[in-house]
C-alpha cells in the first residue's frame, strides 16, 4: 500500500504545507497531502532528509527560513500599506452608502487634444456626435477593421479608444465597479495579520436521497457526544459543531444541494469542504451526479464518504470506478480525492473521516478575525407564529452578542435571543459557530450576509437602500437565450456555451453528450456542466441560473416547479424528441460565437495625372482609370511609390463636371479624397471593398 504524503510529513514532524514545498523542490510530483508515494519515492525522500541533518545544512536551512520570514514580513507590511490606502480603517461609526462616482460622458479640450470621458459602452452615433464627425465615416472605418456596426450599435471602450486616436482624441475611461453589500455600506473592516486566528472548517454533506446523509450527520454528532462533549443531542438548527483532537469542525445540514446552489448564486461562499455521500450498495445515482456538479461548480475540495459498507451487497470498488467517470479519482489510484469507507449505522471509520477533514482543512489554512464586529451568513430562515422571524446563521467573523444591532439584506433588528446548536441559550456566539437568532423585523433570505452595525437608525437606512437596489435589479434583469447568445458571448469574451443535459435514459444522455462535444472547435466549445437521465427538475434550473447555462431536454419535459422556476429566473429550457434538432440549434449558437472573418476585394486603380487647387474645397486630382473600375463609395488607399500613404474614402468622383457613381478602365475622371489633401501627381488610388465571409464550425 502506498504511503501518503501527510503520513510521511507527520513522521518527520513537519507540517503538510512545508512537506509539500520540500517535495516540489525535490521534483517529486504530488497534487496534495492526500497523494500516495511509491516505495522508491519514499526511499529517495528519506535519504534526502537524512543528508540534510548535518550541521551545515541546518544552518543554511535556518538562514533561508529567516530570510524568507523577513521577506514574508516585509511583503505583508507592503500589502498592509497598500490595502490601508484603499480601504477605510477604524470603527463602523458613520453610515455611508459608497457609490461609484457619477461621471458624465463629456468632451474636454486639453492642449489642443479632445478628451472624451466615458463610462460603459457608447453607441456609434453617440461616439461620432461627441467627436463632431459624421457617423457614416466611423461606420466605414470600422467596416475596414472588420467590425460590422450600425449607428445604433454599441462600441466597446477598447474599440472607442482605438478609433479616437485616428481623430486626435483620447478616451478617459471611468469604470463603475459593482460593490458587495458590506463594501457598499462601509461595513467591511481591514484585518490585521496579528488578529487572524485559525477557524474551524465548514463542511456540507451532499448526496443522493436515502444514501445516508442525515444518518451520517447524526452518527458524527452522537459519537462526539459519547466522547465527552457536554450537552444533549437534540438538534435545534441545521448546523452544528463537534470536536476532534482538540479542533472543532462545523457541519451544515442543508435541505439539499439546491439550497447550496441558491447561496452560491447570491455570491455567498459558506462551505470550505464538501462531503459526497455515496451508498456502497446503490452506487452513483442521478442525485449523486447533481450533488457532484454543484460541489464542483462551487470549487471546493471534495471528500467521498462511501456509506453502508456494513451491508452484504456493498461494493466500494464499484463506487470508485463510477465516480472516476465523473472526474473523481481516488488517491489510491493516483488521483487527489480521498475516499473513506464508513458505516453511519455501525459507526465504522468515522474517526478516519474526521481526520481526513482536519488534514484537508490544514492545507486550506482557514483563518478569521474574532475581534471584529460579527458577520455571518443566513443558512435558513422561517417565521415562528409565537416568536416571530428566526434565522439560522453561521458566524464567519467576530463575535455576535445579545443586544447587537443587525442587518441582513432587507431585514434589520436587534439580537433578542441566541440559541446554540445544542438548543441552549447563549450570550454570545463565536467564529464558524452556528446559531439561531431571534430579533429580525422580517424573515431574511437564505444567503444574505448578516452584519452587526452601530445603531438602529443606520440599520433602517441600509435596508431602505438595499430594497431600492433589489427592486431595480429585478426590473432590469435579463435572461440568456440561444438567440441572444452570440451578442452575450461577444460582450463578455466568453467562448464556451454552458449546457445542462437531460434525457430519457443513460444511453440517450451519452449519445447526446457525444454529439454535442463533436461540435466544439479551437475557438468555441460546448461545456456540459451536468448530464443525467430523468425529467428536468427545479435543481437543474437553479444550477443553470448560477452557471449561466441553457437546459437541453431530449425525450423529457420539465416538472411544474422547474417551469415556474425557469420563468422566474429567466433560464431557457429547450426540449426536442429529435437529436438532430438539438445539435442543429447548438451548432447555430456556436457559429454565432465565432469571430467574423473578412476578405478584401480588389476593384481597380486610378493614376493621378494633374493636381488642381480649388478654394474652399482643396486639391482636386485629374486622373485616368488604369485598371478595373472604381465606385464613388469605394474604400480607397493612396499609394506613393508603392507605399500606402493613406486609407479612407472618396469625397467626390466626377466625369467632366458631373458626379458619377463609377468610372471604368480607360476613362478620365476627377476626384478628391475625404479628410486628405496631400495628393501629388503620380500617386495611385487603389479601390477595394471588404466582404464578410460566412463562417461555419467545420
Amino acid at each position: 500500500m502506498k504511503t501518503r504524503v501527510h503520513e510521511l510529513a507527520k513522521k518527520h514532524d513537519m507540517s503538510n504545507k512545508d512537506f509539500l514545498n520540500l517535495l516540489h523542490e525535490m521534483g517529486v510530483e504530488v497534487s496534495s497531502h492526500l497523494s500516495g508515494l511509491s516505495d522508491e519515492a519514499v526511499k529517495e525522500i528519506e535519504e534526502y532528509l537524512e543528508s540534510e541533518e548535518n550541521t551545515n545544512s541546518k544552518k543554511k536551512k535556518k538562514k533561508r527560513s529567516k530570510g524568507a520570514a523577513k521577506e514574508s514580513s516585509k511583503d505583508k507590511e507592503e500589502k498592509g500599506k497598500t490595502k490601508t490606502s484603499k480601504k477605510k480603517k477604524g470603527r463602523r461609526s458613520d453610515f455611508t452608502v459608497k457609490k461609484a462616482e457619477e461621471v458624465e460622458e463629456i468632451v474636454l479640450e486639453e492642449d489642443g487634444m479632445k478628451i472624451v470621458k466615458l463610462r460603459g459602452e457608447i453607441t456609434v452615433g453617440e461616439f461620432a456626435e461627441k467627436l463632431g464627425i459624421n457617423a457614416t465615416e466611423i461606420i466605414k472605418k470600422l467596416f475596414l477593421k472588420g467590425q460590422m456596426l450600425t449607428i445604433n450599435s454599441t462600441m466597446s471602450l477598447e474599440l472607442a479608444e482605438e478609433m479616437a486616436v485616428e481623430y486626435d482624441a483620447l478616451i478617459e475611461i471611468e469604470e463603475e465597479v459593482e460593490m458587495e453589500f458590506g463594501e457598499k455600506f462601509d461595513l467591511e473592516l481591514e484585518d490585521k495579520e496579528s488578529d487572524l486566528v485559525e477557524r474551524p472548517p465548514v463542511i456540507t454533506i451532499m448526496g443522493h436521497v436515502d444514501h445516508g446523509k442525515t444518518s451520517l450527520l447524526d452518527a458524527l454528532r452522537a459519537t462526539n457526544v459519547a466522547d465527552g462533549e457536554a450537552g444533549g443531542i437534540t438538534q435545534r438548527i441545521g448546523a452544528y459543531q463537534i470536536s476532534k483532537n482538540g479542533k472543532k469542525i462545523t457541519f451544515v445540514d442543508t435541505p439539499g444541494h439546491e439550497a447550496f446552489t441558491d447561496m452560491r448564486a447570491r455570491g455567498a461562499q459558506v462551505t470550505d469542504i464538501a462531503i459526497l455521500v455515496v451508498a456502497a450498495d446503490d452506487g452513483v445515482m442521478p442525485q449523486t451526479i447533481e450533488a457532484l456538479s454543484h460541489a464542483k461548480a462551487a470549487k471546493v475540495p471534495i471528500i467521498v464518504a462511501v456509506n453502508k459498507i456494513d451491508k452484504p451487497e456493498a461494493n466500494a470498488l464499484r463506487v470508485k470506478q463510477e465516480l472516476m467517470e465523473h472526474g473523481l479519482v481516488s488517491v489510491e489510484w493516483g488521483g487527489d480525492v480521498e475516499f473513506v469507507e464508513v458505516s453511519a449505522k455501525q459507526r465504522l471509520n468515522l474517526d478516519e473521516l474526521l481526520e481526513t477533514i482536519l488534514l484537508t482543512a490544514e492545507i486550506l489554512e482557514l483563518k478569521a478575525n474574532p475581534k471584529k464586529r460579527a458577520k455571518g451568513i443566513v443558512l435558513e430562515s422561517r417565521l415562528d407564529p409565537k416568536v416571530g422571524p428566526i434565522a439560522d446563521v453561521l458566524i464567519q467573523e467576530g463575535e455576535l452578542k445579545i443586544g447587537d444591532v443587525i442587518v441582513a439584506g432587507e431585514a434589520q433588528g436587534k439580537v433578542r435571543a441566541l440559541m446554540s446548536d445544542r438548543g441552549e441559550r447563549a450570550e454570545s456566539i463565536g467564529l464558524a459557530q452556528p446559531t439561531e437568532i431571534v430579533g429580525f423585523n422580517i424573515v431574511p433570505e437564505a444567503g444574505d450576509v448578516v452584519y452587526v452595525i452601530q445603531n438602529e437608525q443606520h440599520a433602517r437606512r441600509i435596508v431602505e437602500e438595499v430594497a431600492k437596489a433589489r427592486k431595480i435589479s429585478e426590473v432590469s434583469r435579463k435572461s440568456i437565450s440561444l438567440e441572444s447568445l452570440s451578442q452575450h458571448m461577444e460582450d463578455s469574451n466568453i467562448k464556451e456555451l454552458n449546457l445542462i443535459l437531460r434525457a430519457d435514459s443513460k444511453g440517450s444522455v451519452e449519445a447526446l453528450k457525444e454529439s454535442l462535444h463533436k461540435l466544439s472547435t479551437d475557438e468555441v466549445a460546448v461545456n456540459i456542466i451536468q448530464a443525467a437521465s430523468g425529467a428536468i427538475t427545479e435543481s437543474d434550473v437553479k444550477l443553470a441560473e448560477a452557471s449561466d447555462a441553457i437546459i437541453i431536454g431530449f425525450h423529457v419535459r420539465p416538472t411544474t416547479k422547474a417551469l415556474r422556476g425557469a420563468e422566474d429566473s429567466g433560464v431557457e429550457i429547450r426540449t426536442s424528441n429529435i437529436i438532430y434538432h438539438i445539435t442543429e440549434d447548438i451548432e447555430k449558437a456556436l457559429t454565432g460565437m465565432l469571430d467574423p472573418e473578412f476578405r478584401e476585394n480588389y476593384q481597380g486603380r486610378i493614376e493621378i495625372k494633374k493636381i488642381f487647387k480649388v478654394s474652399k474645397i482643396g486639391n482636386i486630382a485629374g486622373c485616368i482609370v488604369v485598371d478595373g473600375k472604381v465606385k464613388s463609395d469605394s474604400n480607397i488607399r493612396l499609394l506613393r511609390n508603392g507605399v500606402v500613404v493613406y486609407e479612407g474614402e472618396l469625397d467626390s468622383l466626377k466625369r467632366f463636371k458631373d458626379d458619377v457613381k463609377e468610372v471604368v478602365a480607360g476613362q478620365e475622371c476627377g476626384l478628391n479624397i475625404q479628410n486628405f489633401n496631400d495628393i501629388k501627381e503620380g500617386d495611385i488610388v487603389e479601390a477595394f471593398d471588404v466582404i464578410e465571409i460566412k463562417r461555419t464550425l467545420k
